[in-house]
């Protein structure tokens, strides 16, 4: 939708404008890292190596090909030495990582990404990316997502160096992407999730 200009379509209108006071956010915010956790939807991981946390620790990532061809976006920058040092912080904190470097990212970072930020010629800001892998069971629970969240912080607040790290989580909660409910989104659930 964002690379065919569909902001003005009526089904799409919403969804773009959603995005506007994030985009707006991080413009006055001018982060120097994003870390981004998102899904791999079966394109860079594939079910014979799909972890329940893996994350990135290369120095630049491209757009995946998801069958379609590429989209014509720039390869987004990595931020390696503090996605090491959150690697490094998470294991000391028992959680059992996997790491990569060279794998493209696909949709479940990018789509969001390119509504956020500018990315001509290039992206304004690194990023490090965070795989949860919630596509084959087991999945990480609820409690162990929160203990990451928490590991988290505790790994940015500990890295040597200031910077302006945001958190960015992507995805839906009740949306179905394929099977009998393919497209079907559940917004009262999804509403009542988000205020408990």
């Amino acid at each position: 939708a964002f690379d065919r200009q569909k902001q003005d379509d009526p089904v799409w209108a919403p969804i773009f404008a959603a995005y506007e006071p994030v985009r707006e956010w991080l413009a006055e915010k001018q982060p120097d890292v994003l870390f981004f956790v998102y899904n791999d939807h079966v394109t860079s991981f594939f079910f014979d190596h799909y972890s329940a946390f893996t994350l990135g620790i290369g120095q630049s990532y491209q757009v995946a090909d998801e069958g379609g061809g590429a989209r014509a976006l720039p390869p987004v920058k990595g931020h390696a030495e503090l996605a090491r040092h959150i690697g490094t912080s998470l294991m000391a904190d028992e959680f059992d990582m996997s790491f990569f470097q060279e794998r493209p990212l696909d949709h479940g970072c990018f789509s969001p990404l390119s509504m956020l930020l500018p990315h001509e010629p290039d992206w304004p800001v690194p990023i490090v990316p965070l795989q949860v892998g919630v596509l084959q069971f087991p999945i990480p629970t609820a409690l162990r997502c929160y203990k990451m969240g928490q590991a988290l912080r505790r790994a940015i607040e500990s890295y040597p160096e200031d910077l302006k790290v945001v958190i960015v989580a992507t995805g839906g909660l009740s949306h179905q992407v394929h099977g009998e409910r393919a497209g079907f989104n559940n917004v009262e659930w999804d509403a009542r999730f988000l205020e408990m």
